[in-house]
């Protein structure tokens, strides 16, 4: 009797994609290496937090998981930066294991892993380490894997909740997620809710057992003196650190938008940008904000690769990417890159000075849109700079999808035994 064939090992792909993600961090080491301490105000906060998560101090004791994560991994106190980098490595991971279980072959999955590895949603925060973002990352990436499961789905984006409420900011785009994957309205309407509610209580246990959440979200909406006169500029500096932190990378979403190749379509693209857009209302460190953007992107470049010369294509950017994120920040320690640094100390040194002076010169539209106006006159190498780069990058993406090079043709079809998840 022919016996029958073993069933893969599940914890196969998983050591795999751990050994990925480690080698292409590393290397990535090689672009921006890592701080050796926690970045100062937050980053300090979230290490400090490692020592004794479960005792809930501390300014955001409801931004527990990264602290209990690193507690129980031995590496809290003055070792919560190494931590941070393990989060880095296991974010790369989990874009390798997701690229193999959407059967890309181990080499694309390779290079889908590297072009992320080449923007700032892992080189932001190597200066900026001991923050929560890449944990958020990896947790919302494994949320779309599983798309299909609601209780994985809405269990994955309250555990990113517990790393940092923002994920909730993402409402629309999670909520359009489930809709495409063949869901109702009302049914993701009561998902939604449900998750909100076990995460309100979670925030009633905080305040009733521990010091009190101190950075929650009423905390935002009375500190955030920039809305609304000034958040045009805010926005400005965010549509720039969304070209430099992807660079030439930023012309694949580009390709998938024209040739209609995002899972999510136009729409989940739309809902996405429109929450991205809505985060500077309650903070102004937009560097983080931008690389959101690696989550379509992740998904365009799996599609590319499914076109005829895709892989070059992919590859090309991704070292044009490389290149470009070390000249956009030539010192490792300034997180956003050099004209990020420079414009942003303009746009909030103003805001904070003339807070602190109780001076408020942003009233009314009229002086906000004469500030902007100044802010625009007085940069104008910068932002003409970046106006060419973001026509170069997206008149090549249109190239890309007109000239019938990639995208046009028919997929190459699997490489690979192993099949998506539902």
């Amino acid at each position: 009797m022919p016996s029958l064939p073993r069933a893969p090992n599940p914890i196969v792909p998983w050591l795999q994609a751990a050994v990925v993600g480690a080698a292409v961090l590393w290397a990535s080491d090689l672009l921006v290496p890592p701080a050796a301490v926690p970045l100062p105000g937050h980053g300090e906060r979230f290490a400090a937090m490692t020592t004794a998560p479960l005792a809930l101090a501390g300014e955001f004791p409801q931004r527990i998981l990264w602290p209990l994560l690193a507690w129980a991994c031995g590496l809290g106190g003055e070792r919560a930066p190494v931590f941070a980098q393990v989060v880095n490595g296991a974010l790369l991971a989990v874009v390798f294991w997701f690229a193999r279980q959407r059967s890309a072959a181990w080499q694309d999955a390779l290079l889908v892993t590297a072009a992320v590895a080449v923007t700032g949603t892992v080189l932001v925060y190597k200066p900026m380490a001991c923050l929560s973002d890449p944990l958020v990352f990896l947790l919302l990436l494994l949320a779309v894997h599983h798309v299909r499961r609601p209780a994985w789905f809405w269990g994955l984006v309250l555990a990113a909740a517990f790393a940092h409420e923002m994920t909730f900011l993402l409402a629309p785009w999670l909520v359009w997620l489930r809709r495409c994957a063949g869901s109702s309205w009302r049914r993701e309407a009561a998902w939604l809710g449900g998750t909100a509610a076990l995460f309100a209580g979670w925030l009633a246990f905080v305040r009733a057992c521990g010091t009190g959440a101190s950075y929650g979200i009423a905390y935002y909406l009375a500190s955030n003196f920039w809305v609304p006169w000034g958040l045009p500029a805010v926005w400005l500096l965010l549509l720039l650190e969304v070209l430099v932190e992807f660079g030439p990378l930023l012309a694949v979403v580009v390709w998938a938008l024209r040739a209609g190749r995002l899972e999510a379509g136009r729409v989940g693209f739309g809902l996405l940008a429109g929450c991205i857009a809505l985060l500077p209302l309650v903070a102004y460190d937009v560097m983080r904000f931008a690389v959101f953007l690696f989550l379509p992107l992740v998904g365009a470049a799996l599609a590319l690769l499914q076109a005829p010369r895709g892989r070059l294509v992919l590859g090309a950017l991704t070292v044009a990417a490389a290149v470009c994120y070390r000249w956009t920040h030539p010192f490792a320690d300034e997180a956003g890159g050099r004209a990020f640094r420079h414009l942003s100390g303009q746009v909030l040194g103003r805001f904070i000075s003339d807070r602190q002076a109780d001076v408020q010169p942003l009233s009314t539209p009229a002086s906000g849109a004469g500030y902007l106006r100044d802010l625009v006159a007085d940069n104008t190498g910068i932002w003409l700079g970046a106006a060419g780069a973001a026509v170069v990058v997206v008149a090549f993406g249109l190239w890309l999808a007109r000239s019938g090079a990639p995208g046009r043709g028919q997929p190459r079809g699997e490489r690979t035994t192993q099949n998506a998840s539902p």
